[in-house]
């Protein structure tokens, strides 16, 4: 009798259990439970993690209208806008100059060369060349290659204008109104042993009062030192001559930038070993700067400025010759030499090409790198 009660009992605990779940469970929520506590999700390497959006394309929005009339893409601007700036060819640079420099030459008109001034053999001697005679090499606050002159009068003919070689007549300054630290073209030897400079050729020449822009190559003629010489005194005093410069010449190549000088880390010289100009020099440099724009040069006895309306590298035309070739440009017909070109020897003028040109093959200022 037992047996058989115990046999249904058991076939009623299922049923039993399923009725009396819904009431159990609620009993049991939040009672705690013993064991090991779940495992908590491992968080995602940064791998897993998904990159950032991309940003939203740009904008193609226009700037609003300049001065001058016309609009420009945003970032960009109009080159020779700057109203307190002079063009290389402004006119005012065949009258502005004269204070400075009538006591100190003459000025005449070459067939060739155009207006041009000519310093007093007396006072700078027979073998005077730019950039080399009488000064040193410094560099500014930009890192800029300046040269400093120790005429009084250098302020002008080293910071502004170009020099040509005339046969027979000896170096000649032709006038241009846009500063530069030094217009010269620069070049050393692959070891940064010795370095190359000469005197960067004209890219116009004044006829009847015009800038007429150069139509023949006029030649490099180079001044060459040691690296440990540069920054000298009187650098005149270390420029090689005769067959030791010949031997350099056939080493140094032309900067492949236009008006760029050599390193000056590359030369050997620390921070504090490169001079700058101070006292005198900087007085000079500062005069020439601030004459360089006709809101201070007009109380230096400067004139406006006559050719920004025009655009920089506008010129005129002479003998059924003109052209529009900028500071630096390189007229129709002629190349650039390459950037490893050997230079010249100092002592020998590289030979005349024809075809049209400006010497050197560059353009520039006397910044390095």
């Amino acid at each position: 009798m037992l047996g058989v009660d115990a046999m249904k009992l058991r076939r009623l605990a299922p049923v039993c259990f399923v009725l009396l779940a819904p009431l159990v469970a609620p009993v049991l929520v939040g009672c705690e439970v013993e064991g090991p506590p779940p495992a908590v999700p491992a968080e995602p390497s940064p791998t897993d993690v998904p990159p950032p959006a991309p940003p939203p394309p740009p904008t193609d929005t226009a700037a609003a209208p300049a001065a001058d009339g016309n609009t420009y893409v945003s970032a960009e601007y109009a080159i020779g806008a700057d109203a307190d700036t002079y063009d290389d060819n402004d006119p005012s640079a065949l009258t502005d100059f004269h204070g400075a420099l009538d006591a100190h030459g003459s000025w005449t008109d070459d067939p060739r060369y155009g207006t041009v001034w000519v310093p007093n053999q007396a006072e700078v001697g027979g073998d005077f060349t730019p950039y080399t005679t009488a000064g040193h090499w410094v560099t500014d606050d930009s890192d800029q290659y300046v040269w400093v002159s120790d005429y009084d009068w250098g302020w002008a003919p080293y910071h502004y204008g170009r020099w040509v070689y005339m046969d027979g007549g000896g170096w000649a300054w032709v006038p241009g109104r846009e500063y530069r630290g030094a217009w010269v073209e620069w070049g050393w030897d692959d070891g940064y042993g010795y370095v190359g400079w000469y005197p960067m050729a004209p890219a116009f020449f004044w006829f009847g009062g015009v800038g007429v822009a150069a139509t023949f190559y006029v030649g490099p003629r180079w001044s060459y030192c040691g690296r440990g010489d540069v920054f000298s005194d009187h650098v005149g005093a270390h420029v090689l001559t005769g067959p030791a410069a010949a031997r350099v010449a056939g080493n140094v190549h032309v900067a492949a930038t236009p008006g760029v000088g050599p390193s000056t880390a590359r030369l050997g010289y620390g921070p504090g070993q490169v001079p700058h100009a101070s006292g005198t020099a900087a007085a000079g440099i500062a005069h020439a700067q601030q004459f360089s724009h006709p809101s201070t040069a007009s109380a230096m006895g400067g004139s406006p400025a006559r050719n920004n309306a025009g655009g920089a590298g506008t010129f005129g035309s002479r003998g059924g010759v003109s052209g529009a070739y900028g500071n630096g440009a390189t007229p129709a017909g002629q190349q650039k030499p390459a950037s490893k070109k050997k230079a010249p020897a100092a002592s020998t003028p590289a030979p005349r090409r024809g075809g049209g040109g400006f010497g050197g093959g560059h353009g520039g200022g006397g910044h390095h790198r």
